[in-house]
């Protein structure tokens, strides 16, 4: 199954739809995850 996590789109969202741990736990289930050019940057976890 592929499993996405979209860039925050709303002003002042700060909510991650995936973290790089939740990532390797699904890869480990043989899932595919795709991530979108700058998500979670909001979310002040990064920089």
């Amino acid at each position: 199954m592929k499993i996405g996590a979209p860039k925050e789109i709303y002003v002042g969202e700060k909510r991650v739809a995936l973290t790089p741990e939740s990532a390797v736990h699904l890869r480990k289930l043989g899932h595919q995850c795709l991530v979108e050019a700058g998500a979670g940057l909001t979310s002040g976890s990064f920089g």
